[in-house]
């Protein structure tokens, strides 16, 4: 009810945000849009940018592949399976970005509505800007992050000039290159004076046929929708029409968006598919377009990692403290060996990382591209100091996340706890953004004996904070001895995996166990880990013994069994001995696998949960498909504790997006601290399917909600005010609150806690300061997050600085003045053949304070000549003269911005009409 309140400002137009939010299933959202025209734009760079050692592909081989999906481009581009998870992460932040300009009611510059083209165009500049500010330098993921953010922002309004503006049935065949390249010719947008839209045939109480309605063809206009900002639909202008514009019955009735394929929201829903085609079009102009596009303004290095196209880092986090001499060397050993092992594989880590950590002292950091290297950088470790037994670990692992790419791989080595734990809600914060994997390699363990004043609780199912971490983020945990480091380094291994997959994660109290193996898995790692030692054989679904097991961990109490190639599909059997309670996780290789978002109802719409779910709250989880998924039947979601128990059965509504991608929705409300989600289905062989979520999904008690229509941009040496609502839904605690931004614009904020009972919220603010300074673009995320004890949530907003001049946008038409106007035309002058010996003429100056002024007739134009005055192209003198054969002239003047101004010249005047 709050979050409804807080967002009632109505529902706002154009295509729809996703498939979930959609109507009718052919329907293009802004989801699929973007997917799509980034798909293209990254297919197209692809096919000129083939991978070292091969050949440039032909231009359209990648682009114009029938379907057009990630896993199959990647797969085409590598030549090998190779997940492109990494690039769907960066994707659906794009999409994000888009999808959550739903969230911001009443701002009409992200749609074009009434006519305000200038103001819309205007928006997208400062959003692509905005994008560029955040890749400048050093990128790393803060900086990606909010760059994505700013690029879906940009598209919003891309978009939406497709489907609210006339170009479409301005017979346009191509996306219109003045909103994103400034220096291509601008359309004059529709004068205030010009009647552009005639009523629609009314067909229904609330239904009307839309289809010439347009009076306009040589000009831009868009729909009038009443909003705070424009509240009157002027008389001969257009609505933007459907059962959610309250202006639709106002003359001109009816209206011409083609934001659906249905009649009762889109006038003109018969164009629905040209719009979204021109718009996906223009989506992959924003990303490669020649000399504008983002790879023209950044780079072949930064558009790459934009798009996650180059990888992920391999990470080392090493502990130096005395201690770890002999692990060091040991690990040394054998990450090289693996290193080199990998280094010519199709999903070869692009660059290696290592932060060496000790205490107090965290760093420094060697990034490399070359194994070489980074042998040499391991060797010069050294192992001294330390001595108190916690180390600062979590502050290493904070510098790994932040130096790492997305979709990381970082290994973390140490024999000593955390000194600085408290960091620990802020590395959850880095995972959930990164979406990298965190794996512990421990020779031992030794926590803090300081006491806290807040006891941290965590769940019985975890030894420390690190296996807790290593969990949370779908990496492994391992605790051995110093002598048996080297016996276990080999589930480094399975982490190398370029498409990894999940089908089994829990506790079980068992002797046996089955794994569901589909006909796509190309391998399977099964772990099992137990208190006490076993032995463990594996059989074939046929029923006969797998033969000889390749061991990556064998221990006692520790075994790790890697088959490839799995030799049939089907119902495969682990047995243990004796019977007893067993950590069990099997992973595989497979491109067939799932990602998921978790949304919320606002208003008709379904968008995105920001920051972290409630406990207990209703929401929609949408699973989508990657791979070849042909065929194949997503039946039920089942989430899973903790400990791998399955909490309850959810069906699924299966549907396809516009591009032909299955996926999957239903209702969830999620009870446990932490879940795994499990999809269980049919795969397109007719086996069992099951795969689940890399990572968990925590949820919260505490709700940090956005403030509805708050501004977020400040100008150079400006001040800005964001606030964000606290909303306690568990039992009455203290909260406290903390906020940063990562460019430290931050100044101040308000209050640093408070007690909330059950129900009660209160309102945190933040104060921003610009630096005078900076007279460009900067854009910054800021984090607000609420924790008390282990509980911890989290909502990013993103910030810019922006150059006044940016912001200033011209919407003043230009002036004309009548100089001479001479009509002899009367009577039989009009009439053939005599018109053709009599002309009227007529001189006119017009000048904008702006820019360049373009003066156009509608009739006789090459009667009409327009001469700069003293050069100056923004003040012109125009002459036009005609025969009496056509005694009516329509004068259009218009600037650099689209501003236009017009005036009507006609015989039936006595008088001509009066100056502006």
């Amino acid at each position: 009810m709050l979050l409804s309140l807080l967002l009632c400002a109505g529902i706002v137009s154009g295509f729809r945000p996703n498939p979930e939010s959609r109507g009718n299933p052919n329907d293009f959202t802004d989801a699929d849009i973007t997917e799509l025209g980034a798909l293209r734009a990254v297919a197209w760079y692809m096919e000129r940018n083939p991978l070292p050692g091969r050949s440039a592909l032909a231009p359209g081989e990648l682009e114009n592949m029938k379907p057009l999906n990630a896993t199959g481009l990647f797969k085409a581009y590598y030549k090998a399976d190779v997940s492109p998870s990494r690039f769907i992460k960066a994707l659906q932040e794009i999409i994000t970005g888009n999808n959550l300009v739903e969230s911001s009611r009443g701002n009409n510059d992200y749609y074009f509505y009434c006519e305000q083209i200038g103001k819309s165009i205007n928006q997208i500049r400062i959003q692509a800007d905005s994008m560029l500010s955040s890749l400048k330098g050093e990128v790393n993921s803060s900086g990606l992050g909010t760059a994505r953010l700013s690029a879906g922002r940009a598209l919003h309004v891309v978009q939406k000039f497709y489907s609210n503006t006339n170009w479409v049935e301005m017979q346009k065949n191509g996306s219109y290159e003045y909103l994103l390249n400034p220096s291509s010719p601008v359309i004059p947008t529709a004068p205030a004076s010009k009647k552009t839209c005639a009523d629609c045939t009314r067909i229904g109480s609330n239904l009307f046929q839309c289809e010439d309605n347009i009076l306009v063809n040589d000009m831009l206009t868009s729909g009038y929708k009443v909003s705070a900002s424009c509240r009157l639909k002027p008389t001969g202008k257009c609505g933007h029409g459907g059962k959610y514009d309250v202006a639709q019955h106002t003359p001109p009735t009816g209206g011409i968006n083609k934001e659906t394929s249905n009649r009762d929201f889109s006038p003109h829903y018969r164009l629905h598919q040209k719009a979204a085609e021109l718009a996906i079009e223009a989506t992959k102009s924003f990303f490669v377009g020649d000399g504008f596009g983002l790879l023209s303004k950044v780079g072949d290095d930064t558009f790459k990692k934009f798009f996650n196209l180059d990888g992920y880092s391999l990470t080392f986090a090493v502990d130096t403290t005395g201690s770890m001499s002999d692990d060091i060397n040991q690990v040394k050993i054998k990450c090289i060996e693996l290193l080199r092992s990998y280094s010519g594989s199709p999903d070869k880590p692009f660059n290696y990382i290592l932060v060496p950590f000790n205490d107090p002292d965290v760093g420094p950091v060697i990034k490399t591209q070359s194994v070489d290297e980074l042998e040499s950088a391991i060797s010069r470790l050294t192992a001294t100091g330390g001595g108190d037994c916690p180390e600062m670990s979590m502050s290493g692992l904070k510098l790994a996340l932040q130096q790492s790419m997305p979709r990381s791989k970082i290994f973390v080595f140490t024999d000593a706890g955390a000194k600085d734990e408290h960091l620990k809600g802020e590395v959850e914060i880095l995972i959930d953004s990164t979406k990298s994997t965190v794996n512990y390699l421990l020779t031992g363990y030794c926590s803090s004996r300081k006491r806290r004043s807040a006891p941290e609780v965590r769940p019985k199912t975890f030894a420390n904070s690190y296996e807790e971490l290593a969990v949370y983020s779908g990496g492994f945990y391992v605790l051995t001895t110093k002598h048996q480091l080297s016996q276990v380094l080999g589930i480094m291994e399975k982490s190398l995996n370029a498409a990894p997959v999940k089908l089994i994660d829990g506790q079980m109290y068992t002797s046996q166990f089955s794994i569901p193996v589909d006909e796509t898995l190309k391998e399977l790692t099964i772990s099992v880990k137990a208190s006490t030692s076993f032995s463990m054989t594996v059989f074939q679904p046929s029923g006969s013994q797998l033969g000889s097991l390749s061991m990556l961990i064998n221990t006692e109490k520790q075994k790790v069994v890697k088959i490839s190639p799995i030799p049939e599909p089907g119902s495969w059997t682990v047995n243990l001995a004796p019977i007893n309670s067993y950590m069990i996780l099997v992973e595989g290789k497979s491109l067939l696998d799932f990602h998921y978002q978790i949304l919320q109802k606002e208003d008709d719409y379904v968008l995105p949960v920001q920051g972290r779910p409630v406990q207990g709250l209703n929401y929609t989880v949408s699973m989508k498909m990657m791979g070849d998924a042909a065929g194949m039947q997503i039946q039920r979601l089942v989430p899973l504790s903790e400990d791998g128990t399955p909490l309850e059965s959810i069906p699924l509504n299966q549907s396809f997006d516009a591009l032909g991608n299955p996926f999957a929705f239903g209702p969830v409300s999620l009870h446990g601290p932490r879940t795994l989600l499990k999809v269980e289905g049919l795969s397109p062989g007719n086996f069992p399917f099951v795969r689940i979520s890399g990572d968990s999904l925590t949820t919260e008690f505490v709700q940090i909600l956005p403030l509805p229509e708050q501004n977020s941009t400040m100008a150079p040496g400006g001040t800005l005010k964001v606030s964000v609502l606290v909303v306690n839904h568990g039992a009455a605690r203290t909260f406290a609150f903390k906020v940063w931004d990562d460019r430290s614009f931050m100044s101040s904020y308000e209050p640093k806690g408070s007690f909330l009972n059950t129900g009660e919220n209160i309102t945190l603010t933040a104060t921003f300061i610009a630096p005078v300074a900076n007279e460009s673009f900067a854009s910054s995320v800021v984090t607000f997050t609420a924790s008390s004890g282990s509980a911890q949530n989290y909502l990013k907003l993103p910030i810019s600085v922006i150059p006044e001049t940016a912001l200033e946008t011209d919407e003043i038409p230009p002036v004309y003045k009548l100089r001479e106007f001479y009509m002899p035309c009367r009577g039989n002058l009009q009439s053939e053949p005599v018109c053709r010996g009599h002309t009227w003429q007529m001189s006119f100056t017009a000048v904008d304070d702006q820019s360049a002024v373009t003066v156009t007739i509608n009739t006789n134009p090459s009667g009409l000549t327009c001469t700069p005055k003293g050069g100056d192209v923004k003040n012109v003198i125009c002459e036009y003269r005609s025969t009496c054969c056509n005694p009516f002239a329509e004068v259009l003047i218009s600037d650099e911005d689209g501003n236009t101004s017009s005036f009507t010249m006609d015989y039936r005047n006595s008088k001509p009409p009066a100056s502006y």
